[in-house]
């Protein structure tokens, strides 16, 4: 549940006059006079004439946005009562919709249910905006079926989408399938994120799409090359609207519109040749252009002071083309909202190497820093033994040594040991050493103070791939997940999309969780809470999806097109686990939640595979099947082996298995359609509008501050406020948890098991997240985004941990979080001090109202009177005897907040 952060003035004992307490002749928003206040209000409305406030109508509306609610006559009341004291003389109809969105989202730290009002209220403004008036729940699916097959016809003449979408499907058909119910599941900051991030707009930037018709509009468009499209497509909704599982954020802004680039990761090698950087640089532009997140390898570059023979002069290194690059990335920012997204990859035998490493700092010559792109190492084993045994790490130029890049395992470690060799007997030009323990340091110093550069294995990725025939992996992509070679003539893509794990429990499980019935205790049965029947639907669904998307989307770089083709890579992910952890109760990183991770990925890996195997069967394996892993029989669990032998150091991962997976190796010999299959991404902003956690990331907190670019917003976890309302402690620690900044660990009123299950990502051991990741690495054939949170800024502990998760076998790392940094990231919110007073039902903020939105908050006559049923206005009454106290506290800032790409989520 999410709330606005609003000014945090503090009114009691202000001298200033109660908003909208102005004179009838002064127009909104200018100083108040002396004249006495007037009895009424009157409203503005959209053709510009007025009306006099109707509190029934208002009232009438938020009593409708709370029915079937628990305490509807309660959450009515707060509402009502604080929307009141927000008017003031020609507010505009479309303010008035606001202030009551705003001060029902104001008060969900109060109560959960204001989330779902919240929500509600927004989506009527709009539905009233795309489909007209409406006064019952029947009226409102009547009108989203009738109005569909125009909505389709008037985007594709205003150019917004694709033809076929007018003449390839059923219409009608589809229309009969809309149900605007499945917006119920949406929460208020999904519904937020959804509107600015990807519901389509029209000229001025006008609603056109509801939820509904978005949805039925991105299954459209990934159906348009089936032989029954409106069927596939009604499939395809079916499964999106009830959130069971999301494409990334590319193919949901792209899907069905004329100009549909629907690949979401973009993964490319900068070659040492003037063209290739030119070509490198353009190519950059025109994926950012379509919101494509971006890997870009720059290993290869030769070093500064390397010699240019063709002008006889020497190279500038890889540093000014990066910085060039990630100017391009500023360039393209999209109308100003986001800039581009890349992360740049290098080698650390490179010999300008420690010159990669102070990209990201804040000081020093702002032409070899980037502001805007990321960075990350690029690992072999061969430098994590050395580490391990304090020797020599030797920094080479390319330009001399171009094969290393290419090679990998014991292969990479005989000819580095060559290298070695002939530098130290002066036939090499030019070198440096380094103690291999002050080179890793100096890694992890870089990134516990900037956030990079993440660590990234590239031996454990190479020699667990299984599509292992078409050349080396150089490097991974932007949120470091996906792992696909790559050379000049292909530019490797990769499709993405996530299962919502917190949507395939059992059905009687959510009603339990919903209510908080399910408490913190022994480990759960996954065999009756797991939903496996609709999760496997889930899975087949959305591989087939995803191969669709491949023949359907269009990019500008040839050399990504050629991959598409050729390797029909996808990455199916998950969303939702922490979500799930929490709602049966068990602990992160504890060994319950292992062995949930563990079958669940299991689970989706083998359904996954053998959907891409049926696939083939009917389709057609992909072009580069034959040599491959695959071919082989070998599948993701097969591959732990092969690294322990190379590697020559044990692989720290249970190797337990559950499923059939020799009938499988023996179907996926016969053809595979798809050359990967999974790859876990962030998914940031797709869990937004899922209402789940993100990706297999913990809880950052119980209660936070989260900015993103559809506003600034206050978090509280749902799960936890069902189990204390369960428990029938909500009402008596809710101001304590507050006070401890969302942390429940200090609140001694709560049971021990709940704090536990309860463990915030700071409290949680990090090993955790290693031993999560590395449960579900073995399962997965590509790499996991695995955000890092440490309380410690040692860095001996630190080399420790990044050490255990190389030996787990965890492919790749992604941002690394540490407390000091973030406890100081922090927003200001309201506390209620009134507890002496005994009043139940305000909570802390209830007094404070919402500015009307779209003007400042301008003096206003007196509150009108409000009318309601009887009962509703006797409790009114009541709770306007007292207002509370109130007094400033922080709460801690979501340290993820601006860093995911917009393809990946």
């Amino acid at each position: 549940m999410n709330t606005p952060l609003h000014d945090t003035t503090d009114r009691a004992g202000s001298s200033q006059p109660a908003p909208g307490a102005h004179d009838a002749g002064t127009p909104a928003g200018t100083a108040p006079t002396s004249s006495p206040a007037p009895a009424r209000v009157s409203v503005t409305k959209r053709d510009g004439s007025r009306e006099p406030f109707d509190a029934d109508r208002i009232n009438r509306a938020v009593e409708r946005a709370t029915e079937g609610l628990e305490n509807a006559v309660g959450l009515t009341v707060q509402i009502a009562s604080e929307l009141a004291i927000t008017l003031f003389d020609g507010i505009t109809t479309e303010q008035l919709d606001q202030a009551a969105i705003q001060v029902a989202v104001q008060n969900v730290k109060d109560d959960p249910a204001f989330d779902r009002v919240a929500a509600r209220l927004l989506l009527k403004t709009l539905y009233k905006r795309v489909l007209g008036g409406y006064e019952t729940p029947r009226e409102l699916t009547l009108l989203h079926r009738a109005r569909f097959p125009g909505y389709v016809r008037d985007a594709v003449e205003a150019g917004s989408l694709d033809r076929r979408l007018a003449t390839g499907f059923d219409l009608e058909r589809l229309a009969d399938e809309l149900d605007p119910e499945h917006d119920e599941l949406l929460t208020y900051i999904g519904v937020v994120t959804m509107r600015n991030r990807y519901l389509l707009s029209g000229p001025g930037g006008t609603d056109v799409e509801v939820p509904q018709y978005f949805w039925m509009r991105v299954a459209m468009g990934l159906s348009l090359n089936e032989d029954d499209a409106t069927a596939s497509a009604i499939r395809f909704y079916r499964a999106m609207a009830r959130l069971e599982y999301l494409p990334a954020g590319s193919t949901l802004v792209n899907a069905g519109t004329p100009q549909p680039q629907l690949s979401n990761c973009f993964v490319m090698q900068m070659e040492d040749d003037i063209e290739h950087i030119a070509k490198s640089v353009r190519d950059v532009m025109w994926i950012t252009k379509g919101t494509g997140g971006i890997g870009l390898s720059v290993t290869k570059l030769r070093a500064e002071g390397s010699p240019i023979r063709s002008n006889n002069t020497t190279s500038t290194g890889p540093i000014p083309f990066m910085h060039t690059i990630d100017s391009t990335l500023r360039a393209i920012s999209r109308g100003g909202k986001k800039f581009g997204a890349l992360c740049f990859y290098m080698e650390n035998w490179h010999l300008d190497f420690p010159q990669f490493l102070d990209l990201r700092q804040q000081a020093g010559d702002p032409y070899r820093r980037t502001r805007t792109a990321n960075t990350a190492v690029w690992i072999s084993d061969e430098f994590m033994r050395r580490v391990e045994r304090d020797e020599t790490w030797y920094l080479f130029d390319p330009l001399e040594t171009p094969d290393l890049v290419e090679l990998t395992g014991a292969a990479f470690s005989r000819r580095y040991a060559e290298y070695v060799e002939l530098a130290e007997q002066g036939r090499l030009r030019t070198f440096r050493t380094v103690r291999a323990r002050e080179q890793f340091t100096a890694i992890l110093v870089a990134l516990q103070t900037a956030s990079h550069p993440w660590l990234t294995w590239k031996d454990t990725i190479n020699l667990r791939a299984l599509n292992d025939n078409t050349g080396t992996i150089h490097l991974s992509n932007l949120c470091t997940e996906i792992t696909l070679p790559q050379d000049r003539d292909n530019t490797a893509v990769c499709n993405l999309a996530s299962v919502n794990l917190a949507r395939h429990l059992r059905a009687d499980v959510l009603a339990d969780a919903s209510d908080g019935s399910v408490r913190p205790g022994g480990a759960p049965d996954l065999d009756a809470v797991i939903d496996w029947p609709r999760l496997e639907a889930t899975v087949r669904t959305a591989v087939r999806q995803l191969d669709n998307l491949i023949d359907i989307t269009l990019s500008s770089v040839a050399e990504s097109e050629q991959s598409n083709e050729v390797n029909r890579a996808i990455g199916l992910g998950m969303m939702g686990f922490t979500d799930v952890v929490e709602r049966l109760g068990i602990t992160y990183g504890g060994e319950a939640s292992l062995e949930l991770v563990d079958r669940l990925s299991e689970f989706i890996s083998h359904t996954a595979i053998d959907e891409s195997a049926e696939l083939a069967r009917s389709r057609g394996s992909y072009p580069n099947f034959a040599g491959s892993g695959w071919s082989r029989g070998r599948v993701p669990l097969d591959t732990i082996d092969d690294l322990e032998a190379d590697r020559g150091v044990g692989v720290e991962v249970d190797r337990t298995s559950r499923l059939d997976w020799d009938r499988l190796r023996e179907k996926v010999a016969g053809g595979m359609r798809n050359a990967t299959l999974m790859a876990v991404a962030p998914t940031a902003s797709i869990g937004l509008v899922a209402g789940t956690t993100p990706g297999l990331d913990p809880q950052f907190s119980q209660l936070f501050s989260r900015t993103t670019s559809s506003g600034k917003f206050l978090e509280v976890n749902r799960n936890l406020v069902a189990t204390l309302k369960q428990l029938g402690l909500w009402e008596h620690v809710r101001e304590e948890l507050l006070r401890s900044q969302g942390d429940v660990q200090s609140i001694e009123a709560i049971p021990a098991p709940v704090r536990e299950a309860y463990r915030t990502s700071f409290q949680l051991s990090p090993y955790a997240f290693l031993h999560v990741a590395a449960r579900a690495q073995k399962w997965v054939d590509q790499a996991i985004s695995r955000n890092m949170y440490l309380e410690t800024r040692d860095v001996a502990e630190m080399a420790q941990i990044y050490a255990a998760a190389w030996r787990m076998g965890v492919k790749t790392t992604y941002y690394l979080h540490v407390k000091p940094r973030h406890t100081a990231e922090q927003s200001t919110v309201r506390v209620n001090k009134a507890t002496a007073t005994g009043r139940s039902g305000g909570g802390f903020g209830f007094a404070r109202p919402a500015p009307a939105v779209g003007s400042p908050p301008p003096p206003a006559p007196a509150a009108p009177a409000v009318t309601m049923t009887p009962t509703v206005t006797k409790a009114l009454a009541e709770s306007l005897e007292l207002a509370p106290v109130e007094s400033e506290l922080v709460c801690p800032t979501d340290p993820q907040e601006r860093l995911n790409c917009e393809a990946c989520q």
